[in-house]
């Protein structure tokens, strides 16, 4: 059976989502906090967006993975869902935003150095993968395996690692 893939276009489209509604909920976040300021990273490898402290001169980098299952060929599990990084990625970021563009208001944000992140292997390359999967029986608000509930839209971390 031939699997067509989805366009180029389309997958950059949806990596633009996910950084412009992460950096949207950041601004949300900080932006009555004079010290810190959100910033998009152009300059520096390895992550997405970045957050800094001027009061205690700390820096938060963020490396933001969008997936969706909405437009999709595979016939694969719908209810589980990878973020995967690179070792660049992993090395230059402090936090994992993992959007699910699915659900529209799940986001997890997760430390780097979480065991949550498990190390993989893939043509002599280290991959770094995070595994999200929906219940299918929801109980007592848990709708995310349990190892995910507790970062989904955790943002509030960020804001701890900054100071």
């Amino acid at each position: 059976m031939e699997t067509e893939k989805i366009s180029q276009n389309i997958q950059t489209l949806i990596g633009d989502i996910g950084e412009k509604m992460s950096l949207f909920n950041l601004y949300k976040l900080i932006n009555k906090n004079k010290d810190l300021e959100i910033y998009k990273n152009y300059s520096e490898s390895g992550y997405d967006i970045g957050i800094i402290n001027h009061k205690s001169r700390k820096k938060v980098r963020i490396e933001v993975k969008t997936r969706q299952r909405l437009m999709t060929t595979t016939k694969k599990n719908k209810n589980s869902c990878q973020f995967t990084l690179t070792e660049i990625e992993k090395n230059s970021s402090d936090f994992l935003v993992a959007y699910w563009l699915d659900y529209t208001n799940d986001f997890f944000i997760v430390p780097i150095d979480s065991s949550d992140i498990k190390k993989t292997k893939s043509d002599e390359k280290y991959l770094f993968k995070f595994v999200v999967s929906r219940l299918k029986d929801v109980r007592e608000n848990n709708i995310y395996s349990q190892h995910a509930m507790k970062y989904l839209n955790n943002w509030e971390i960020l804001l701890d690692f900054l100071k």
